[in-house]
């Protein structure tokens, strides 16, 4: 079995791909959760279990953590996670294989999505990271069927300095939902309210409204049709990303 958590849609893209190419059951954790059915029968006699998501300022999303805390596996269960990273992962996965062990672990670099620091990658870039990501995922997927113990991330520079000291501090000064806001030209459409994995957003006379529960996956700034939200004032002009439009020539 494959669980998945994506908030722009990388992660998402690449477990449906590790799906089809292992044969796996492929299942979403936000569904999961919301149904708050975390553990069950099913996923404690699966032979393998994946678990793929982006890295959030060099760790795993909180999500991700809260709900690996709910599941007890049999041992000889073989687990193995695949992290999505525009440049790097740091030491994220290590540290999350401390609260979950894994047997194996990749990373796969695709486009970056945290405009409130960091441009977009350009289009050329987009286009090579996926046409890249392609190959990767076909030996993962080969590596996972063949049960390999591999520790394949890609952790970049200063990578400790980077999940230890920077992630807390980001965490505590930065996530956080002040600074969302819509500017003229929302048309109430609910793209927002739909796209946030963690159930965040609300319409509030006709307007969205950020409430305490915020991850900064960006979901909602990058879905909105209209590109009328804005973080702060570092999201102004820097454009939206959307994953179909590199796919349909990758």
């Amino acid at each position: 079995m494959i669980l998945y958590f994506s908030g722009t849609g990388n992660s998402r893209w690449v477990a449906e791909r590790l799906s089809e190419e292992t044969g796996e059951t492929l299942a979403s954790i936000v569904h999961l959760m919301k149904q708050k059915t975390a553990i069950t029968e099913e996923l404690l006699k699966v032979e393998s279990l994946g678990i793929v998501f982006p890295i959030h300022s060099w760790y795993a999303p909180r999500i991700l953590v809260d709900f690996l805390q709910q599941v007890h596996l049999p041992h000889h269960t073989y687990r193995y996670a695949v992290c999505t990273c525009g440049d790097d992962a740091g030491k994220g996965v290590q540290r999350l294989s401390k609260h979950f062990p894994l047997d194996a672990a990749w990373s796969v670099t695709m486009p970056n999505t945290y405009i409130p620091m960091f441009d977009l990658d350009n289009d050329a870039l987009c286009y090579k990271k996926i046409k890249e990501a392609h190959s990767r995922i076909s030996a993962i997927a080969k590596g996972v069927l063949n049960r390999k113990r591999v520790w394949e991330v890609h952790e970049g520079k200063a990578a400790w300095l980077k999940t230890y000291i920077v992630n807390p501090l980001f965490n505590h000064f930065v996530i956080s939902p002040k600074g969302f806001r819509s500017d003229e030209g929302c048309t109430s459409c609910g793209a927002c309210v739909s796209a946030c994995p963690v159930n965040n957003i609300r319409l509030q006379e006709e307007r969205p409204i950020w409430d305490r529960e915020c991850i900064h996956c960006m979901a909602c700034i990058h879905i909105c049709p209209h590109e009328v939200i804005q973080y702060k004032n570092t999201t102004r002009q820097k454009g939206r990303y959307h994953l179909k439009k590199y796919l349909a020539k990758s």
